[in-house]
C-alpha cells in the first residue's frame, strides 16, 4: 500500500489567543472557583429567562393558532420562575455543589481504600490516589471546589506550554 503525502507541506500559522484564553480561565477556576461557579449560575439563569421570554413572546404571537397554546405559557412561566431562581440561588447551589462534590470524593476514596485494606492490598500507589481523593473531598467541602482548582492549574500549564510553543516557531 502506498502511502500519498500532501505535495506542498503548509506552516500552521500559530496564534497567541489560545494561550491567553487558557491562561485567563485557568487562573480564574484555579483561584476564583467559587466566584467561577456562582457567575456560571448566574449565566444559565439568564439564559433560562431569556428563553421564557422568546416562549412568552411566540406564545402571544401564535395564540390563536397554536394547538398547545397553554403548554408555551406554562413553558414561558416556568422557565422564568427557574432562571430568576437560579440567579437568586446562586450562591446557594455552589455550596451545595462543592459539598455534594466533596462528600462523593471523600466517600469514593474511602470506599476504595477501605477495599484495598480488605483484601490487603493497601501498599501500592492506588492507596496513595485513594488518600488523594479524600483530600480533595475534604479541600472541596472547606476550602474550594477542588476539581475546578484542578482543571484551571492543568489550564495555566497547557497556556505556559502552547505559550513556549509559539515562541519556538
Amino acid at each position: 500500500m502506498e502511502v500519498i503525502k500532501p505535495s506542498k507541506t503548509v506552516k500552521e500559522s500559530k496564534s497567541l489567543m489560545p494561550p491567553i484564553i487558557y491562561l485567563i480561565l485557568g487562573l480564574i477556576l484555579a483561584f476564583k472557583s467559587n466566584e467561577a461557579t456562582t457567575l456560571l449560575f448566574w449565566i444559565i439563569g439568564v439564559v433560562v429567562i431569556v428563553f421564557g421570554i422568546k416562549t412568552f413572546i411566540e406564545y402571544y404571537r401564535n395564540k390563536e393558532v397554536a394547538q398547545y397554546k397553554n403548554l408555551n405559557l406554562t413553558v414561558a412561566l416556568a422557565s422564568i420562575i427557574i432562571g430568576v431562581l437560579l440567579i437568586i440561588l446562586a450562591n446557594a447551589l455552589e455550596i451545595g455543589l462543592r459539598y455534594v462534590l466533596g462528600f462523593f470524593l471523600i466517600y469514593f476514596g474511602v470506599s476504595r481504600l477501605l477495599t484495598q485494606i480488605s483484601f490487603q492490598d493497601y501498599k501500592n500507589m492506588a492507596a496513595l490516589s485513594n488518600i488523594i481523593l479524600i483530600i480533595m473531598g475534604i479541600f472541596s467541602i472547606f476550602v474550594s471546589n477542588a476539581i475546578f482548582v484542578i482543571v484551571g492549574w492543568i489550564l495555566i500549564l497547557n497556556a505556559v506550554l502552547l505559550f513556549f510553543d509559539y515562541l519556538k516557531n
